[in-house]
Parts: C-alpha cells; sequence; structure tokens
C-alpha cells in the first residue's frame, strides 16, 4: 500500500493517513497551469482549444520502508531521530487542455509515456524546471522526485550515501504512477501506457536512474528506456551492469568540460552498454547548466531525449534518424551511435 499526502498544486487527490481507523480526505485545489498553447498535439485545430500543461505536488510514503532522521540533540548531548516511514516529495506534470477556466488532461488516441526523473545531489526536481516542461510539452508525463536525504532541505543536511536506496523510491514513484494510473479520482487516470516507462536523470540522479534500469542490484523490469544526463556507474551498488540478454534503448548526455562528472564517466557508460545506444556530446558544456538554464545546450538536450523517447518508446521511427540531425550543431554537439 502506499499513503499519498497532496502538498498543493494539484487538481484533487486522496490523502490517507496511517492509523488504526484510517480516513479518507478529498481535497480540491486549483492546478498549476503552464503556458497556453505550448503543447500543440499532431493535428490539431489550432484557435478552438488551448494546449498546455498542469502540474501538482503530492508527497508519497512507502509501506514497510522506515526512514530515520537527525532531529536535534537531548539535554545531555546525544543526538535524537525522528523515524517515520520513507517519503517522497513528486512534482507531476502532464499535458492539458484548457477551454475558459476548464482545464483537463490531454488524453489523445493513445494514453502517453511515463518519465520518471531524478535530479542530482543537493538539488530538487524543480531545478530542472526547463528541461521537464520541455519534456511534458512533447507530449509525455513526467514525474520528478525529490529524494528525502538528497535534497537541500534534507534534515540534518544532504547524504549521498542514500543514493543505494534510491533506486527502490524509483520503483515506488513508478508503482505509485500507475496506481494513479487507475484512479479514478486522479488526474492520470488512463493516462499513462504502463508498457512506455522511461527512467531519466542528472549527476548523482543519472546514476540511481542507471541502477534502476540496468544494475541487477535493482532493475525495474517495467522500464523500456533510460536517459543518463552526466551520470555514472557506481560501484557502490551491488550488482552487475548490463547484464548479459538485457537490451533497453540507453541515450547518454554529457558536457565535455564537466569536472564533476567527468566525460570519462559517460564514456564508460557508453562503451559498457548494449545496443541500441546513443551519445550526445556538448561541446563546452558544464555539470548543470544545460539541464537547468534555458540556450541552446538545454534546448539540443530537450529536443534529442524527446525524438529518442518518440523513437524508443512510441515507435516512430523517423524520430531516431532525427536525433543526429538535432544533436549534431558544429561547435555545439555532437551525436554518436553505437
Amino acid at each position: 500500500m502506499i499513503f499519498l499526502i497532496l502538498v498543493g498544486g494539484g487538481i484533487y487527490g486522496i490523502t490517507k493517513f496511517a492509523s488504526n481507523t484510517s480516513t479518507h480526505t478529498k481535497v480540491t485545489v486549483l492546478p498549476t497551469i503552464g503556458p497556453a498553447s505550448v503543447f500543440i498535439p499532431p493535428g490539431s485545430a489550432r484557435g478552438r482549444t488551448a494546449y498546455t500543461y498542469a502540474s501538482y505536488q503530492v508527497a508519497v510514503a512507502e509501506t514497510g520502508t522506515k526512514l530515520c532522521v537527525p532531529n536535534g540533540t537531548s539535554p545531555a548531548g546525544a543526538a535524537l531521530t525522528t523515524c517515520g516511514l520513507r517519503t517522497l516529495q513528486l512534482g507531476v506534470y502532464y499535458p492539458a487542455l484548457s477551454s475558459g477556466s476548464n482545464i483537463v488532461p490531454y488524453r489523445g488516441s493513445d494514453p502517453l509515456p511515463l518519465v520518471v526523473f531524478a535530479p542530482g545531489y543537493d538539488q530538487y526536481y524543480s531545478a530542472y524546471a526547463p528541461l521537464i516542461e520541455a519534456l511534458v510539452t512533447s507530449g509525455f508525463v513526467v514525474v520528478g522526485v525529490n529524494f528525502p536525504l538528497n535534497d537541500p532541505s534534507s534534515p540534518g543536511g544532504p547524504d549521498e550515501a542514500d543514493i543505494l536506496n534510491e533506486p527502490g523510491d524509483m520503483t515506488a514513484v513508478i508503482n505509485w504512477a500507475l496506481q494513479s494510473n487507475q484512479t479514478q479520482t486522479s488526474p492520470l487516470y488512463q493516462l499513462i501506457n504502463p508498457n512506455k516507462i522511461v527512467v531519466a536523470g542528472q549527476s548523482d540522479g543519472g546514476n540511481v536512474a542507471l541502477a534502476t534500469a540496468y544494475n541487477t542490484c535493482c532493475r525495474d523490469s517495467r522500464i523500456k528506456a533510460a536517459i543518463i544526463y552526466s551520470g555514472a556507474e557506481l560501484p557502490t551498488f551491488p550488482g552487475t551492469y548490463f547484464p548479459s540478454g538485457l537490451s533497453i534503448p540507453l541515450l547518454v548526455v554529457q558536457g565535455t568540460a564537466d569536472t564533476i562528472n567527468l566525460p570519462s564517466a559517460s564514456d564508460q557508460i557508453f562503451a559498457g552498454a548494449p545496443s541500441p545506444k546513443y551519445y550526445l556530446h556538448l561541446i563546452g558544456a558544464d555539470h548543470l547548466a544545460p539541464y537547468t538554464t534555458p540556450g541552446q545546450f538545454l534546448s539540443i538536450t530537450a529536443s534529442v531525449s524527446a525524438s529518442f523517447i518518440n523513437g524508443y518508446v512510441n515507435g516512430l521511427s523517423g524520430e531516431i534518424n532525427k536525433m543526429a540531425i538535432t544533436g549534431n550543431v558544429p561547435g555545439v554537439a555532437t551525436f554518436q551511435s553505437g
């Protein structure tokens, strides 16, 4: 069972409290709405309806997973801790239709891919809003994750060692999203294709996405593709990367001037992965800005990422060829396949 705690920005939701007499409370609030006409489905009639996106925030508690965090000191000077369920703060973004004051999720002829996005160490998913918004306006449901011990507000400060628990968090988010996909009161109801799940992440979040998709320690078999932005294989994960017989499409993105996640880390990922695999090199780009700051690097990254998802998850073969066109820009980016 997963407990949901709506924390603002959503359309509606169910709050369930863990106790001997669990209660259900329906909460109705306004959505956060993106700019009008940013999402134009193929073949749509312009001028009749404004295509946009909506988002909301929700806290998901992982039943049976305990988390203890620092909570000051006792009068005698001993460290104190507070324990409870491990809880994830999520940002949920989805394509929407706007007609006057009426905002509804966009539902085309087919349900949409789900992209679960993991931020880097000491970052909120909201830092990546320009990239997330570019993906959702390409026609995907995107769920950003704040890990409980790795964002700037973590009790006692971020704890990078908690990364070993985060592939399990990614699986919990997928479970929650698919549960919401079957819940009539959820904005995500019947919006997600459960056979079109993608994980993505940047820096430590890329390490987590990589392990969740390709490492025997923590692999979620529902994942159909992965995008690793400036990530690495971590020897601290106990399993094996890229086991024999596993062939999940992979896109690696790396800035050549990144001094935090060196290009050699992404080179290692690309070299060890089976086909189909792709590598977008951002010439002169640093560690974070290509994924958080609007500009040419982010635009290329978002476009290649969307084409990758459309090509391998939505089955649009023309998008695969488009990646090489978009990803090869003299002096700015190069693109390779393998």
